[in-house]
């Protein structure tokens, strides 16, 4: 999308929610996709949206505050949009654990864990072409909790 092909783009964002602090490591990453686009083709991709609430994943950004997920949802089939109004914030005083593995060689699986036991999971991209910032930020992010 063009709304984020920058990083001065995505910060913006985090700023307009009033998360953004002295560190900001911002990328973007999808829901974890279940099985039904597989099994069921556009079917199972339209089961998955309503199931998700439209939501296609997240811009991510983790701050000195805590993480701060910006759902990008399904406007149509083929456009998606950003949803500001419904940014979830999370407290580093609330986070119980992250988890991060090797989902192949082209995703980093990312679980999130609250102490409450709210579980956040998602997959990101490890490289984007011509987005630079991306693999900065997502390395910066898991040397963080390593």
């Amino acid at each position: 999308m063009e709304d984020f092909n920058t990083l001065e783009k995505l910060e913006e964002y985090f700023k307009k929610v009033d998360c953004y602090g002295e560190y900001n490591y911002c990328f973007t990453c999808q829901i974890e996709p279940s099985i039904l686009p597989m099994l069921f083709g556009a079917v199972g991709s339209i089961i998955e949206m309503k199931r998700n609430k439209k939501v296609m994943g997240y811009l991510f950004n983790k701050f000195d505050k805590g993480i701060c997920l910006i759902p990008i949802v399904a406007d149509t089939l083929t456009k998606n949009k950003i949803d500001i109004d419904n940014y979830i914030f999370i407290n580093n005083d609330d986070i119980e654990k992250v988890i991060i593995k090797n989902e192949d060689i082209v995703y980093k699986k990312i679980k999130i864990i609250l102490k409450n036991k709210t579980k956040y999971t998602m997959r990101a991209v490890k490289k984007i072409k011509n987005i630079e910032y991306h693999e900065k930020n997502l390395n910066n992010f898991l040397s963080f909790y390593k």
